[in-house]
């Protein structure tokens, strides 16, 4: 009776090594799937965010050059917006952003036992 106990043990520690495998073998899975929708994700997400700040930074351009071609006698006002304009750069700025936030830093990894 006593060696049964242990060939069940023996079998029941076995089923469970193999349970704890299919899970992480499972979860690596998940893992793998995830990083590359996160990447996906991500390039897709710069790229709405570059496209947003030069949008943004054309619609202000519009506006000095208006502004310069009807208010000939106001030119001080908006040469400094202006020359802040020319300066905008959507790269540096997500790259500051990513800086400043952390992101990118951590990111899951596969589980081996």
């Amino acid at each position: 009776s006593v060696s049964r106990g242990i060939k069940k043990a023996r079998r029941k520690s076995t089923q469970a090594g193999d349970d704890l495998m299919r899970c992480v073998d499972l979860y690596n899975q998940a893992q793998s799937k995830w990083f590359e929708e996160m990447v996906t994700t991500t390039l897709e997400l710069e790229r709405l965010e570059v496209e947003r700040v030069e949008m943004i930074r054309q619609h202000l351009c519009q506006y000095t050059q208006l502004r310069h071609e009807t208010d000939m006698f106001n030119q001080s006002t908006v040469e400094p917006v202006d020359q802040l304009l020319r300066k905008v750069d959507p790269a540096k700025d997500r790259e500051l952003w990513v800086r400043e936030h952390k992101t990118g830093n951590i990111r899951p990894v596969d589980m081996e036992i």
